[in-house]
């Protein structure tokens, strides 16, 4: 089985690439089609249960890059098992209802493009076995993510919010990648599967742990929209109702939550982690829950929300309990069932009205039967109703919070603010739109087609089920997700719909209580979360627009100082910071070895760098080209005969070449040059002088140093010279070395040089013409 995990991403990937012309050929088919890869997935996925259930991963190796020591190496146990599942089925549903919600949309296969490469992307992630490749994989699902939000790419807000997505998540990306190199470093190792096998107490116990643990946090936060940085996340609702559904249920924003419990294991042992996640996590969930109250808009809502149960999940692995953990993944089950069926319903709501404030939306439930029974069921569940699957993940969840190892009433009490804004949300976008006395509309709703109504059924049914089934839903998949996390080979006692009269049960009571009160009184909660999206336009989004203004208005600052058009300018920052960065590393002063000195010039070299250093002069203040053109050259030839004198003849012979050459070009491009005007100032002039004589030291001194305190490596030269006659058939090494050794580095040289001179022959054979005559 282990040779699916690879088949299956490469299926899917294979089929977004096909996807643009499947769209051309069958139309409005193409969507049916192409789920028929991700529900293939979702029964191969089904097919490897009976292993993993069994308490043995499935695993796939493959020699991808072995000088390197990466391959392609993939590890499916009980927690990928879980999302497997989850991506793969939804990600069917997700497809069909696309066929119905963009049907006739011009750019409907690059949509599929975008959403497959998403999905195999997410596939990767959660069964990938090496840091590295899981690395590539999570990075991807960034880029593909871009690509979804930013789909209606004509209006700016699509495009800024896709760029915020992409900004915050690949800075995480950054983050992630340094802590697996960290990671692997100091484990000895790549592979995650041979990382959960070792003491993580000893691992963390090493230097970097910290900064390991710290990374790693930081690129699971940034992608599951933990506070501080969940404001990506409901700016990125202005995507298509199909991407936000499979962005907030099983793929996207899960892939942090993903990376905690993956890593669980290992970074628990950190003495940080508690310390860190639980208030990250319960900050994120008040957030969310807060913000979701101020919202009108259908999706926005439902962004939010997503926000409080990431930050749920979060606070539950922060915890780290038996219980935490077992009510981690029953939250993150029944979240990706009853939002998935929301956001689809949210879709067709606005598909069919135009209008997704549930201010404005009453009584669809007589023109939109079906999306109305899935969104009473999705929301349901959302709320937390017994005989819902919503109802055991809350039960799990105040017992796991009531049982936190350290202020444990505190953080109930958070879960129970939390649960119970949940349960007047709920209402407010599962129940408001479709009960009630139907309003007058312009153009009256209508169902939509079984391709949009057929996935939010079909999932909130699941919740539905998989509710009155908890045994059997539990052994199935939170158990062996549970069991993955906490490395444990045993697990506790499974999921029960009732346990008797008990604290948690009280809670629960009482959840359903306060929220009624709340969506009772919804307007007044609608004011007070207006007056926390205030505050929050001068939180963490209003740091990060200023942030990114910041980067541009240096950008332009620096461009302005850098990139000014003057030539002059250029080669002075150049030669300033090359001049300090070598200086700054030199030493000083410059110690000759004990009864060594420098040797006696000679007459005659002394006497060609009088000249040379006379030519620089003259050219710096000669009043005519030519003059400083014959300066220039005299520098030139004076380099000729030191390459001479010190018996380097080709050297020599090229110097030659290149002057005379030079010299003829100046004198033959004379007559096209306007007169000769002197532009530079006196001040202007000085300058350049003393930059000119310190360059010129500090060249000197790299010499100096060279020759006085470094030993150089014979090993480079021998090698050269015992090659040269013998593997290159020449026996003038430096000709060699060009055109042998370093065959593809001159073939560069010589194609720049033939560019440039292509170039200059064509801006010589340019004139001017009686129309363009005066213009720039």
């Amino acid at each position: 089985m282990g040779h699916w995990l690879l088949i299956l991403p490469a299926a899917v990937f294979l089929a977004g690439f096909l996807a643009p012309w499947l769209c051309k050929r069958w139309g409005r088919q193409a969507g049916l089609g192409l789920a028929l890869i991700p529900l293939i997935g979702t029964g191969v996925v089904a097919a490897m249960g009976p292993q993993i259930l069994a308490g043995t991963p499935v695993t796939f190796q493959h020699a991808w890059a072995p000088s390197l020591g990466i391959g392609l190496d993939f590890y499916a146990d009980g927690l990928s098992y879980l999302f497997l599942l989850l991506i793969t089925g939804i990600g069917t549903l997700v497809t069909v209802y696309a066929a119905g919600y963009l049907e006739g949309d011009r750019n409907l296969g690059r949509f599929y493009l975008s959403l497959f490469a998403f999905m195999g992307s997410m596939i990767g992630v959660v069964s990938a076995d090496h840091l590295l490749l899981l690395f590539v994989f999570w990075e991807l699902t960034s880029l593909s993510s871009y690509l979804l939000i930013s789909y209606y790419h004509e209006d700016a807000k699509a495009r800024a919010a896709a760029l915020q997505a992409l900004l915050v998540t690949v800075a995480g990306g950054l983050c992630f990648l340094a802590g697996i190199i960290l990671l692997g470093q100091m484990a000895g190792t790549y592979l995650i599967s041979e990382l959960l096998r070792m003491d993580p107490v000893r691992l963390m116990a090493q230097p970097g742990s910290t900064a390991v643990l710290i990374l790693l946090l930081l690129a699971a936060f940034t992608k599951s929209a933990q506070f501080p940085f969940h404001f990506w996340l409901p700016n990125a609702m202005v995507a298509p109702a199909p991407v936000s559904a499979y962005l907030h249920s099983a793929t996207m924003v899960k892939a942090g939550v993903f990376l905690l419990a993956r890593m669980f294991p290992i970074l628990s042992a950190g003495s940080l982690w508690f310390a860190i996640v639980v208030p990250v996590g319960a900050a994120t969930l008040l957030t969310g829950v807060a913000l979701a109250c101020g919202q009108k808009d259908l999706k926005r809502i439902l962004a939010y929300t997503t926000v409080a149960v990431l930050g749920t999940l979060t606070l539950l692995l922060g915890v780290g309990t038996e219980l935490a953990v077992r009510a981690a993944m029953a939250v993150l089950l029944a979240h990706a069932l009853y939002k998935a069926a929301l956001f689809l319903v949210a879709g067709s709501v606005d598909h069919a009205t135009g209008i997704r404030d549930p201010e404005q939306l009453s009584g669809l439930r007589r023109s939109m039967p079906w999306t109305a029974a899935a969104a009473l069921l999705a929301g349901f569940s959302m709320a937390g109703i017994p005989l819902w699957f919503g109802f055991i993940s809350k039960e799990t969840l105040y017992e796991a919070l009531l049982g936190a190892p350290g202020g444990a009433w505190f953080w109930g009490t958070v879960g129970l603010v939390g649960s119970a804004i949940m349960v007047a949300l709920a209402a407010e976008v599962g129940w408001k739109p479709f009960w009630g006395s139907p309003r007058k509309w312009v153009h009256k709703p209508h169902e939509t087609s079984w391709r949009m109504w057929l996935g939010p059924v079909l999932l909130s049914g699941a919740g539905l089920v998989a509710g009155i089934f908890p045994g059997a839903t539990g052994a199935a998949l939170v158990s062996p997700a549970e069991q993955a996390v906490l490395q444990a080979k045993e697990v506790m006692a499974p999921l029960k719909l009732w346990h008797g009269f008990t604290p948690v049960l009280a809670l629960s009571g009482l959840t359903l209580f306060l929220g009624g009160v709340i969506f009772r009184y919804l307007l007044s909660a609608r004011r007070l979360g207006s007056l926390f999206g205030k505050l929050g336009e001068w939180g963490p989004e209003r740091m990060y627009d200023a942030l990114v203004e910041g980067v541009l208005a240096f950008a332009r600052w620096q461009t302005s100082v850098l990139q000014n058009g003057y030539l002059r300018n250029y080669l002075l920052t150049c030669v300033l910071f090359t001049a300090a960065l070598v200086g700054w590393f030199l030493p000083w002063p410059v110690v000759f070895p004990a009864g060594e000195s420098l040797a006696r010039p000679h007459v005659l070299s002394v006497t060609i760098c009088l000249l040379m250093m006379a030519g620089a002069v003259l050219a710096c203040v000669a009043n005519s080209r030519f003059t400083a053109i014959l300066c220039l050259g005299v520098v030139g030839m004076g380099v000729a005969m030191i390459f001479f004198f010190f018996s380097a003849p080709d050297l020599a012979m090229t110097q030659v070449l290149v002057e005379t050459l030079t010299l003829v070009l100046f004198v033959l491009a004379f007559y096209r040059l306007p007169f000769f005007k002197n532009y530079s100032s006196r001040g202007a002039k000085v300058r350049d002088g003393l930059l000119g004589v310190v360059f010129g030291t500090i060249m000197a001194w790299v010499v100096l140093a060279e020759q006085t305190s470094m030993s150089p490596d014979r090993a480079v030269s021998q090698f050269y010279g015992e090659q040269s006659l013998v593997a290159a058939h020449g026996s003038n090494v430096v000709n060699v070395i060009l055109v042998d050794f370093r065959a593809l580095d001159t073939l560069g040289e010589i194609t720049v040089l033939a560019i440039a001179a292509l170039g200059v022959a064509a801006m010589i054979r340019l004139r001017p013409t009686s129309k363009n005559r005066g213009k720039p």
